[in-house]
This record gives C-alpha cells, structure tokens and sequence, in this order.
C-alpha cells in the first residue's frame, strides 16, 4: 500500500504514542541515545551533551537507573566517580527505537521522487551498518 501524506502523519503519531504509552520524554530518549552512541560517560559528561545542568542531567539519570534502562558503575579510573552505560534493557529499547524511526523514514521514503528516496536510501543503509 502507498505511503500517502496521511498514512505518514498516523505512522509518526504511533510511533510518538507509542513512546509516551511508555511514558517516556523526548530527554530521557535522548539520553538513551547519546549513551548509546558514546558508550560509557559520567553524568556530568551526559549533561553537557544534552545542554542541561549537572542536577538536571543527575535527576534526568536517576528515573532511568530505576527504569532498569541505565546502570551506574564505579569509574576505573576514580572509584568516587560513577559511570553511566546502557542495560540489556536500555540497549533493547534503542534498538527498537532506531527500527522504529528506520522504518517510518523508509515508508516516507517511497513517496519522494527517485532521486532524492534513493540518496534516502543510502543514508539509512549506511546508519544501519553503524
């Protein structure tokens, strides 16, 4: 079935009520994102990333620890400071996430003249690979 404006409009609106059914904020998926894409970092690392305050970034880390999403651990190189890494679970829910936006930009893909869906295309391949 064809891509048409509407079926993109209810494809990015299930995917946005899908995340909030999970009660999620666009900064904790942003969290989830960046820890994904730098690995392990330090909460104050996190914050600057994101833009927000250490307290903020802190609280922001705290109500993913108790989602099981993300996991505290004792830095190597300082056992005072704490580390952040995703879960099993946190990984899963990117993954997820990232299929999910995937196949929304792929689906949008389709309507656009060739030219223009096939660079489209080979940008989402190339993400996929990463």
């Amino acid at each position: 079935m064809p891509t048409t404006p509407n079926n993109r409009t209810a494809q990015r609106a299930a995917l946005a009520r899908s995340l909030r059914e999970e009660d999620f904020s666009l900064a904790q998926i942003a969290t989830l994102h960046v820890l994904d894409q730098q690995g392990s970092m330090r909460v104050t690392a996190l914050a600057d990333a994101l833009a927000l305050s250490p307290s903020a970034g802190s609280r922001m880390v705290d109500s993913l620890v108790q989602r099981g999403l993300v996991a505290r651990t004792e830095a190597p190189e300082d056992r005072r400071a704490k580390t952040l890494v995703l879960t099993v679970r946190g990984r899963a829910f990117v993954d997820r996430a990232s299929e999910d936006r995937v196949r929304v930009i792929l689906e949008t893909a389709q309507t656009l003249p060739s030219k223009i869906s096939a660079a489209m295309f080979a940008a989402v391949n190339e993400f996929r690979r990463r």
